[in-house]
């Protein structure tokens, strides 16, 4: 039979009467060595691999007949759609920005912006004070009314920072009557915190413990005075070995995550850092999980040929290698600056969209802890545009270079700091398809 006679269809009706079409999202790369081809489809986020026959199937798939035997196999992979897949992202981030994640309020809270540390990347050197007692009021009546606002399944705390564990007192003090808000309004509690991990002893993990904080979140920057050169101490002075060190107090229930902040200058010794990591974990009992992520401003890598290009796709962290079998692409839901039920809240009460790199700078600030009221967010808002621009980054339109891009799925248009206040930044792996559809093929083959 003939590739001509494949094609043929015997129906009334061919596929594209039908409205299906290939997808506007596949990126395709050939299988060394097979004569196969790759497909990842970015917008149901799939990878199969596709003979020559199929490949032409697809290639006049609008030609077939609507009852032709490979639509089935084509849809369920995402390759081929009958409705417009560009247009259904652009709603499902504008839904996700009215609807809570998975049911829940996510609150990032700043106790205070001081840090022990100055590591030349960061942005919090903006303070030395704590919360003050009439500011925590105003963060637990806050989160009442977004709870009861959002009918919140679950209420997620992230202390953050500066370095949370300056101010245990306020996460002493707050914890429990945020605990208490939760439980009144039927809501799962649940806690994190992002600590540089110096500070941390048996005391400060009972706290925390008592405090229903079991995420701890700690970044590294390699290994040894690699690390020391940028997480430093103020005044100068090495931190690697004591954070390492104390990962052996977090035991479980505790979980740990540890982030390696992957730059020029160490990405060849993240795979030291992990086993290094891994094996106090094992020695000590604790539940460490391991990822890496680029740090941009510290070294960008933004030239192909850049050593930072075989570890780590900037943009939207995404850990990759051809051998790897863990590969993180994209987001699952939209981020603190396009959800409406996520705030970040600063040492003064300030209310930010954009915790990472805003908070503490009140001119980034959208609303106050005091008066902010998510029924009416921007009639209560202190500066509504604020607001606006930020959950409008949901969507990239009306940019038409992104809106029309086949990554759009992955990156949902990338940060959204940096495209209303920095300058937009695609993923690295945007300019080497191949390598990433090959990589996410390999998953496919182990």
């Amino acid at each position: 039979m003939g590739l001509d006679e494949l094609a043929d269809g015997q129906g009334a009706r061919t596929a594209g009467d039908a409205g299906w079409q290939a997808s506007r999202y596949n990126i395709m790369a050939a299988v060394p060595d097979t004569g196969m081809t790759a497909i990842y489809n970015t917008y149901r986020r799939t990878c199969g691999e596709y003979t020559p026959v199929e490949m032409f199937l697809l290639s006049v798939v609008e030609e077939l007949d609507e009852n032709h035997p490979i639509l089935e196999r084509f849809a369920r992979r995402g390759i081929i759609a009958n409705f417009d897949e560009r247009e259904a992202f652009v709603l499902q981030r504008r839904l996700e920005c009215a609807g809570t994640h998975a049911g829940a309020v996510e609150i990032t809270i700043c106790p205070t912006l001081a840090c022990n540390f100055e590591c030349p990347y960061c942005f919090a050197t903006l303070g030395k004070g704590k919360m003050r007692p009439e500011i925590q009021d105003d963060v637990v009546s806050l989160t009442a009314r977004m709870l009861a606002a959002a009918h919140a399944e679950k209420l997620v705390i992230t202390w953050f920072g500066g370095e949370p564990l300056l101010a245990t007192d306020v996460i002493e003090s707050l914890s429990p009557r945020l605990i208490q808000v939760a439980e009144e309004n039927g809501c799962a509690y649940e806690a994190w915190i992002f600590t540089n991990g110096y500070l941390l002893s048996e005391d400060v993990v009972d706290l925390l413990q008592r405090c229903q904080v079991d995420r701890v979140h700690i970044p590294l920057d390699g290994v040894g005075a690699t690390n020391d050169t940028t997480r430093r101490l103020v005044g100068g002075g090495p931190t690697y070995s004591r954070i390492v060190d104390n990962l052996a107090l977090l035991k479980p229930p505790m979980k740990t995550l540890i982030r390696a902040n992957v730059h020029e200058g160490n990405v060849g010794e993240i795979d030291e850092l992990k086993q290094a990591v891994i094996a106090k974990s094992k020695e000590a009992g604790t539940k460490l999980r391991f990822y890496a992520a680029s740090l941009v401003d510290v070294s960008p890598a933004d030239e192909l040929d850049s050593p930072m290009a075989d570890y780590a796709f900037h943009g939207i962290d995404v850990a990759l290698r051809p051998e790897s079998r863990h590969v993180l692409v994209g987001k699952d839901h939209a981020c603190v600056g396009q959800n409406l039920w996520m705030v970040a809240i600063d040492d003064k009460g300030l209310l930010y969209k954009c915790g990472g790199k805003l908070c503490g700078q009140s001119e980034f600030a959208y609303g106050t802890a005091r008066d902010w009221d998510p029924t009416n967010p921007l009639a209560t808002a202190s500066n509504p545009d604020m607001l606006s621009r930020f959950l409008n980054t949901a969507s990239p339109s009306p940019d038409d270079a992104c809106y029309g891009c086949e990554w759009l799925p992955l990156c949902g248009g990338g940060c959204p700091q940096l495209r209303l206040f920095g300058k937009p930044e695609c993923p690295a792996y945007r300019n080497d398809p191949e390598a990433f559809v090959l990589a996410m093929h390999g998953r496919i083959r182990k």
